[in-house]
């Protein structure tokens, strides 16, 4: 059986991505696949070039320049030396857990320098497969990399759970976008919003399925956890990627009523300022498995975090989601949120931040409808992926 060849992220520190590639590869290989990551590293810098080169026109839209600005800073402090800034550091030892974690757990195939060696790489697969999480966003589509455009006419290429991450697409990227849709021989995406693109741009009807992340259910995620709770006491548990106060308000709120620590996973995707003095404990030597487990053993969850919030229905944890973006936004990633929220049966748990704690806390959850919701969302989701698989075998 030839290889599946994987275009998933595994170069950026986030747990969200690296818990749907792990969940991807697992779920290929049970099916009985050889699997293998293509390392972007070897044309890194011509996709970055070309994500540039978008930003640059994009430069007068003011959430696109806010997000590149923070993380150009935010990558910078990432940088500085170790004696003159406590930030750097933490992210140092953050960094380190992720490296563990994909030595560990992630098969990568050799590294292939330029678009030749990489379509020659990719040729030798019987199947190319691009994840979930936001790969389709428009700087991506730019980038050409998890668009497939390096793999060749012949080679069965498959899209998992894929997300645009917005609602809208630039119009100066409509015809690059129907043309690497076109070539993709069985789509699926994340979001409601994706699947009204693909319509709207290629005339497919395509489905809606789960996240890679929930094919797995909370008892096969132990597998990567460690054994016991990884903090002591009961805690709320706060990751946020955004850096909206209300939403801090609300923990600070919420610790009040409940008299529980807080614990943050602080500054998921750029340093947020906000954040220092929230947390009663801030560990750093966090991977995706101790992510995991401590969603699992938290009392509380609040996050802005796709992944932070699967990961709490998955565990039957208590969260309170919060909009990262407002939904006016041409940035805003929302839509990923109201799909998940609205398919569980959840959507009263997606807040703004200046509800009233007390009557958030007495908010019913039905875990195990949600959880039979997912069973059978993991079941067409599993069902499509088979078949998409077979097809491909036929090409």
């Amino acid at each position: 059986m030839q290889t599946v060849g994987l275009a998933v992220v595994t170069y950026k520190d986030n747990f969200g991505s690296a818990l749907q590639t792990y969940a991807t590869q697992r779920v290929l290989n049970d099916l009985g696949y050889e699997t293998g990551i293509f390392d972007i590293q070897g044309v890194h810098r011509d996709v970055n070039r070309k994500k540039i080169g978008y930003y640059l026109t994009r430069v007068f839209q003011k959430d696109e320049r806010k997000y590149l600005l923070d993380s150009l800073l935010s990558r910078g402090r990432k940088k500085t030396a170790v004696f003159s800034d406590r930030y750097a550091e933490n992210m140092r030892v953050r960094h380190q857990m992720y490296r563990d974690f994909n030595q560990k757990h992630l098969k990568f195939l050799p590294r292939a320098d330029g678009w030749a060696a990489l379509r020659r790489q990719s040729a030798a697969c019987g199947h190319v497969v691009v994840g979930s999480d936001q790969l389709w966003r428009p700087s991506n589509i730019a980038g050409g990399f998890f668009t497939l455009e390096f793999v060749p006419d012949a080679v069965d290429k498959i899209a998992l759970s894929t997300s645009f991450g917005v609602g809208e697409l630039p119009k100066g990227l409509h015809r690059h976008a129907a043309r690497f849709l076109k070539r993709v021989d069985s789509i699926s995406v994340r979001e409601e919003t994706g699947k009204k693109l693909v319509q709207a741009l290629t005339g497919r009807d395509v489905p809606v399925v789960c996240d890679p992340t929930m094919l797995l259910d909370a008892e096969q995620w132990r597998e990567i956890q460690p054994e016991k709770p990884f903090i002591d006491g009961d805690y709320i548990l706060v990751y946020f990627m955004g850096d909206n106060p209300l939403h801090r308000e609300f923990v600070k709120k919420l610790k009040a009523e409940t008299g529980y620590k807080i614990v943050g996973l602080l500054h998921g995707a750029t340093y947020v300022p906000s954040d220092e003095g929230l947390a009663d404990e801030e560990p750093y030597d966090v991977g995706p498995g101790e992510f995991v487990n401590l969603i699992r053993h938290a009392k509380y969850m609040c996050t802005d975090s796709f992944h932070g919030t699967v990961f709490s229905i998955l565990n039957s944890t208590p969260f309170f989601t919060f909009r990262r973006f407002a939904d006016g936004s041409g940035f805003s990633t929302n839509d990923r949120l109201y799909t998940l929220l609205a398919w569980t049966g959840l959507a009263g748990r997606l807040l703004r931040g200046d509800e009233d704690v007390k009557a958030c806390m007495e908010m019913p959850a039905a875990w195990r409808e949600a959880l039979d919701r997912v069973a059978a969302k993991r079941a067409e989701s599993m069902a499509y992926l088979t078949t998409a698989l077979k097809n491909g075998e036929k090409k």
